[in-house]
């Protein structure tokens, strides 16, 4: 039994800031490549951990554009919400959104709803899956990577589908994530999306199997995604062991699709707001020296007391210390 699994789609019809090209009819290139795969390995279903969508507000023409797409599917596509394919992380609000809309025409196969299973009854395989909610990648959590028991004897190979950043090492910045060498869990398969990065194939000690080829799509500039490889992983059970295979897409280089100018241009555009601030606050600075001469020289000519004059240009640094805050 093969399966082929791909990370993110974020199928969206406007294009991402970095993109140079079209994204839609790039992203779906890559769907057909994937179709293409399919039929040559002959699997029994693509597999897709979540973020089908870039929003739960796509646009109705796109939504419509991605079910022509699965209708040519030559398998079925089995896939969770993700954290872009639902509204705040409530899982409940799948119903009002294109992902749920599709589901209901059964053109995209929710895990989250009904378990896919397939092979002989010794060696029989199901695949199940968590979609993204609130608790993802936290103690409450933690549960997300654990497939519900079944409600009948059975022994075959149990591949759970999640949307969690489930992570080989720890993060080098603050943010929740999952660690491998962490996950607690009676599944042999896990098939995590949500990190664009993807870490590929992971055996653990245990023989447990971890995959994540990474995103099919490609939408920011990063350093690391220019360079990344867009692939997905052809995934075998045989016997009751798992076995899983890299498979690069023939895509175009980063380079040639991903730019940074926006990402420049941004950067000269604060710099320029910054330098204006300075200028801003340094006049400022001196029309208060301005007005600290023009006190000083009215309570000269006016004879004020002290009193008077201290607390007017103790005002008058209130004022200054103000601007400066705010600038």
């Amino acid at each position: 039994m093969r399966f082929l699994v791909t990370g993110d789609w974020h199928f969206k019809g406007i294009n991402p800031a970095a993109r140079l090209d079209n994204y839609q009819e790039a992203i779906t290139e890559k769907i057909h490549q994937v179709y293409g795969l399919a039929r040559k390995y002959a699997v029994q279903a693509i597999i897709v951990p979540g973020d089908i969508f870039d929003s739960p507000a796509t646009a109705w023409g796109t939504v419509a554009d991605l079910a022509d797409l699965l209708r040519a599917a030559p398998c079925p596509v089995l896939t969770i919400p993700g954290n872009h394919d639902i509204w705040a992380g409530n899982p409940e609000s799948k119903r009002r959104t294109p992902f749920g809309f599709l589901a209901r025409l059964e053109l995209l196969w929710d895990l989250t709803e009904e378990p896919y299973e397939c092979g002989q009854p010794r060696f029989s395989i199901c695949v199940i899956g968590h979609g993204f909610d609130v608790n993802t990648d936290t103690e409450a959590g933690k549960g997300q990577f654990e497939p519900p028991p079944h409600n009948y004897p059975w022994s075959g190979t149990s591949i759970h589908v999640v949307h969690s950043m489930l992570l080989r090492d720890p993060p080098y910045f603050e943010m929740r994530h999952t660690l491998i060498k962490d996950v607690q869990t009676a599944a042999k398969v896990i098939i995590s999306g949500h990190d664009h990065s993807g870490f590929g194939i992971v055996q653990r000690e245990d023989g447990m199997l971890f995959v994540n080829p990474g995103a099919l799509c490609r939408l920011t500039a990063h350093p690391a995604e220019m360079r990344r490889q867009v692939q997905v992983v052809l995934l075998t059970i045989e016997d009751g062991q798992a076995y899983a295979e890299l498979i690069p897409l023939n895509v175009k280089p980063g380079s040639e699709v991903l730019s940074r100018e926006h990402l420049e241009d941004r950067a000269e555009k604060q710099e320029r707001i910054n330098r204006f601030l300075s200028l801003l606050a340094a006049e400022g600075e001196s029309k208060f020296l301005g007005v600290r001469d023009i006190v000083t020289d009215i309570a000269r000519r006016e004879a004020l007391p002290e009193a008077v004059v201290k607390d007017t240009l103790a005002r008058i640094a209130r004022a200054r210390e103000e601007l400066a805050r705010t600038a």
